[in-house]
């Protein structure tokens, strides 16, 4: 991570090519010593990078503190990053597979290794087939991507300056791309069909899951990292932010446990694609009771795996709109907890807020976007329209299915500024669904809103996936808003008795909709305004629609 580290790895591609033949004898570990192959339903994986083979603290020491942290995981399958010689030597200890390339990265396994399936430079990427048994496989890779600079260490990083961090994490992107490529026609045999991948490792970069604006005050801007968008714009599922929707920097961060005075940041993944594969728990591990011994802290994910399991023909959702008025309700309390009772409620799987407050004066420096989402257990994001009495004011989208991507679109300025909030979702079939939240201009004059409605169809036709459109539109059901819309998507129809949204407590008027496109996928099972009439002037809209699987 360090420039002393960049050079030490250097130094090490010298040093330890003389130990290349004695670590690739450690993959003929006896396997009649080898545990033998299991039926795996469930286990755990694990990827780390052991510093300098461990041996920070000392040549026994160091490894032996590695050992411990490995045995107390209860890893099945472990990704190694500068393993540098001690492979063989934890291989043994923990009574594991090794499958070694190169020096620098490395596979354990209890597992049995059926192939090498190693692709791009050898001290960048070693992968192994492994034998899950009954007849079930799983395609294993442990990565190292290098770095363009230095911005870890104290006086490095520009705080807050989103195109240096880009520029220094470019290598990593411009690596992963030929290295994605080459896992995918290295695999791309009919004999590995249903093979599930787990790609793992020190990425050397963050994750633009991270550096968005719900998250804006913990790392200061907001950063559309290239290399975290390689795996998951493929289809890929970050298996930590998956599984820990709310972000917390100190919490999440795998560097460095070891430094504290550097930037402190997520850079070691473990990536998954594949029918049948879900990853259920996922931590950070970092303590050993003497030192712990990397500079780099471990991540760990339990796997649930279903051998020849298929994506589900039909998917059904629970789609949301709610403009929650900063949480301030009808009779003039602000009270975040009754919204997020209220959102709970709606047991819905996408929820779509307006009139949201993150970090404002008004609502005490809450981050309600941030906050919502941890009430529900929901992944959040926030789109801000201005900077607001001291914080944020927005939109926010919540979602149970992990995020892809967010991005604000900028929209027309009108009585205020406006954007739409725009996320992709990967749903459990493996599909992306696009959910765009919309709040338009409430002016009366419609000259702002319809500007601003035509911007967002023009979005909406460069999707390349079905979408769910909604939000408060603020104009009536025969506008020319609603027209333009109805035009490209399928409106979901509220019945007579509860189409009404606004005011919450008398509604007199139908101004939050949702639509749905491609008309052909989808189906509606019901939609309808609630009766919630006191926790903010808006009553939310609930929908149950059905995806139907792309023939």
């Amino acid at each position: 991570m360090s420039a002393r580290t960049m050079a030490w790895r250097q130094l090490a591609r010298v040093w330890c090519a003389a130990l290349v033949g004695l670590i690739l004898s450690g993959a003929a570990l006896s396997q009649a010593d080898a545990p033998p192959p299991a039926v795996a339903r469930e286990f755990r994986a694990l990827t780390w990078n052991i510093w300098h083979g461990g041996r920070e603290d000392g040549e026994e020491l160091g490894p032996a503190r590695v050992v411990d942290v490995l045995r107390a995981s209860r890893a099945d399958v472990i990704a190694l990053q500068e393993t540098y010689g001690s492979g063989e030597r934890l291989a043994r200890e923990l009574g594991m597979h090794f499958h070694p390339r190169g020096t620098n990265v490395s596979i354990l396994s209890r597992f049995a290794v059926l192939e090498d399936i190693s692709v791009h430079d050898p001290f960048q990427c070693v992968g192994a087939l492994l034998d899950l048994g009954e007849g079930a496989r799983l395609a294993w890779y442990s990565i190292w991507l290098p770095y363009s600079a230095e911005v870890w260490a104290p006086g490095t990083r520009k705080e807050g300056d989103a195109a240096s961090l880009l520029a220094a994490c470019e290598a990593s992107a411009r690596e992963l791309r030929k290295l994605r490529a080459a896992i995918e026609q290295r695999l791309s045999d009919a004999k590995y069909a249903g093979v599930p991948i787990v790609i793992a490792g020190d990425f050397n970069a963050m994750s633009h899951l991270d550096y968005c604006e719900v998250a804006l005050a913990q790392y200061g801007c907001v950063a559309d990292f290239p290399t975290s968008r390689v795996l998951v714009d493929a289809g890929f599922r970050d298996a930590y932010r998956e599984l820990n929707p709310r972000i917390d920097r100190l919490v999440d961060r795998t560097w460095s446990p070891r430094f504290a005075d550097q930037s402190q940041d997520r850079i070691d993944y473990v990536y998954y694609r594949g029918e049948g594969l879900r990853a259920t728990r996922s931590e950070v591990l970092e303590r050993h009771a003497e030192r712990f011994p990397s500079d780099h802290a471990a991540v760990t994910v339990d796997f649930r795996f279903e051998a020849g399991a298929r994506a589900p023909s039909e998917v059904s959702l629970k789609i949301a709109s709610y403009n929650i008025r900063h949480g301030l309700g009808l009779d003039g309390k602000l009270d975040l907890a009754r919204t997020a009772s209220t959102l709970r409620a709606l047991e819905a799987d996408v929820i779509a807020l307006q009139e949201v407050d993150v970090d404002t004066r008004r609502c005490g420096g809450v981050n309600q976007a941030e906050e919502l989402g941890r009430a529900l257990g929901m992944h959040a994001s926030f789109g801000a329209f201005m900077d607001y009495d001291g914080g944020r004011y927005g939109m926010a989208l919540l979602s149970r299915f992990p995020l892809r991507s967010a991005q604000s679109v900028r929209l027309p300025d009108g009585n205020e500024p406006r954007v739409a909030l725009a996320v992709a979702l990967a749903l459990d079939s493996g599909e992306t669904l696009h959910a765009v939240n919309v709040h338009f201009d409430w002016v009366e004059d419609d000259a702002f809103r319809y500007a601003q409605a035509q911007r967002v169809a023009e979005f909406l036709r460069g999707l390349d996936a079905p979408y769910v459109l909604l939000g408060d539109f603020n104009d009536a059901p025969s506008s020319r808003t609603l027209e333009l819309f109805r035009a490209a998507a399928h409106e979901v129809d509220k019945p007579e008795q509860a189409s009404l949204t606004f005011p919450a407590d008398e509604p007199a008027k139908e101004i939050d909709f949702l639509f749905c496109a491609p008309r052909e996928r989808w189906s509606v099972r019901s939609c309808a305004a609630i009766a919630e009439r006191v926790a903010s002037d808006h009553r939310p809209v609930l929908g149950e629609l059905v995806l139907r699987a792309d023939k």
